[in-house]
């Protein structure tokens, strides 16, 4: 589904969430993976064995990895493969570009010493005494960017880098708050006919579906929560129009998106209430957490 998502706005880039203007983050540095795991969840982890060991290597489950000049690669060592950031001339820059909705960040990074930083501005710089080769962010703004970098002593070393896992912040033991994509150009809400991939705006009905009903089924991408099929009936989704009537659409399904666990997709069924209604803000409930709003339109 997601591949339809690129080819419609050109470029994966630009399928951000809108969170309005964002303060200086207050981020948790950890330096023990376990502390760092009970601070966060929904985490995936790049352990890079199941990569194949190709130069280049770009992206890996909608990770991109960027080298300041030559692509990164992977290289085995004892029987584990690790991601290496090679050095141009004297200088280390190993960017790492996280999904949307990323709060918490962290990887094994086995080349000291190295300066590791978030794109929210902490930093943690290791060196050849530090007892830990992990280190870890959580933050309560969300991290675009993992960096690790340095240009000193000489020769500078490479990065290597290995099981890098990303997710969101717990709080307590409360449920992580979904996120609707939207995008930057317009601000509307990442969402498809299922059967078409054609975005907004939709219509109560459609003649090119396989329902018997006839009605549209919308699918919406959100971060922030993992939904697998059996997850239908903690999903709701409700939208409203500019006159405040709110209408329930019934959920459908609930999935993982192909090649990117770290994205679910929710579809529903467009009643026949939303005939011609015009714009309406989409908002999806898991577990009782309600995301942002997506704005979208049913003529």
């Amino acid at each position: 589904m997601l591949t339809s998502v690129v080819r419609l706005f050109g470029c994966f880039a630009i399928i951000v969430l809108i969170c309005g203007a964002l303060s200086h983050a207050n981020a948790a540095v950890f330096r023990d993976r376990a502390a760092f795991n009970a601070a966060s969840q929904n985490l995936r982890t790049i352990d890079f064995e199941s990569v194949q060991p190709v130069d280049p290597v770009f992206d890996v489950d909608g990770v991109f990895f960027r080298n300041a000049n030559r692509s990164p690669y992977i290289v085995t060592d004892k029987g584990n493969k690790m991601l290496v950031g090679e050095t141009v001339g004297e200088f280390t820059r190993l960017t790492i570009f996280l999904p949307p909705g990323t709060t918490a960040v962290g990887c094994d990074q086995f080349s000291t010493p190295m300066i590791l930083s978030i794109s929210t501005g902490e930093s943690v710089t290791m060196n050849q005494g530090d007892t830990s080769t992990f280190v870890g962010f959580v933050s309560d703004q969300p991290i675009q960017s993992l960096i690790i970098s340095f240009d000193f002593p000489e020769p500078t070393a490479s990065a290597v880098v290995d099981n890098l896992s990303y997710g969101q912040a717990r709080v307590g033991n409360e449920p992580s708050v979904p996120q609707l994509l939207l995008t930057t150009d317009t601000g509307r809400g990442v969402a498809l006919d299922s059967v078409t991939t054609v975005s907004e705006s939709f219509h109560v009905l459609s003649s090119h579906n396989f329902s018997i009903d006839g009605h549209t089924r919308i699918t919406f991408y959100l971060v922030g929560v993992l939904l697998d099929p059996a997850d239908v009936a903690l999903v709701t989704v409700q939208a409203e129009d500019t006159q405040q009537h709110f209408f329930d659409l019934p959920v459908e399904g609930t999935a993982r998106v192909k090649n990117l666990s770290w994205m679910s997709q929710v579809t529903v069924r467009v009643p026949d209430a939303l005939a011609g209604v015009g714009d309406l803000n989409v908002t999806v409930t898991v577990r009782g957490k309600v995301s942002n709003k997506a704005p979208l339109r049913i003529e």
